[in-house]
């Protein structure tokens, strides 16, 4: 791969937030190709500026293919970061607990984006939600591995409404 290759990938895909053979110290959250003394180094930064990954090359061509890879994947997860972040519709999540050998909903959590964040709430009776107050959605979101919460789909969570309506509680046909 040769510059002029490279830019023209960049530009075709629109990607950005790097820095093309300048100085990297004080950028955040951006790739970036140098040209060193013995050869080219390609890395990211942080939040805070610091590089991470740093990577040397003593060729251009796989520098420039590094760079550009590195580049590809920072775009696709920011944008796939802005698509959350914007999406209007709520997400569901259900806590379950075992009730006679069986799972069954406990809990129903949502998430709504809001301008200044998400906003997070449980349902307390039909139609009445109440702030969690407390977090437990969030650290759920945050740390999955660690939480006995999961995300359904709004269908599943509809199943949930109609439980709370009845007042009868059996497992979920959907997720």
């Amino acid at each position: 791969m040769i510059p002029e290759e490279t830019l023209a990938a960049i530009r075709t895909e629109g990607l950005r937030d790097y820095r093309w053979f300048e100085d990297a110290t004080n950028a955040t959250d951006v790739v970036a190709i140098q040209r060193t003394a013995d050869g080219w180094v390609v890395f990211a930064t942080d939040e805070r500026a610091t590089p991470q990954g740093r990577r040397e090359f003593t060729e251009e061509g796989p520098a420039l293919e590094n760079f550009l890879s590195r580049l590809r994947s920072m775009n696709s997860i920011a944008a796939w970061r802005e698509k959350i972040r914007h999406e209007e519709a709520p997400r569901y999540f259900v806590q379950e607990r075992r009730v006679d050998g069986r799972l069954v909903p406990a809990r129903l959590f949502r998430r709504q984006q809001t301008g200044s964040g998400p906003v997070d709430e449980m349902l307390v009776a039909v139609d009445t939600w109440h702030p969690d107050s407390r977090g437990v959605l969030d650290r759920a979101v945050r740390f999955p591995l660690d939480a006995d919460i999961e995300e359904i789909s709004p269908e599943a969570a509809q199943e949930v409404f109609a439980m709370v309506a009845r007042r009868e509680y059996v497992p979920l046909t959907r997720r």
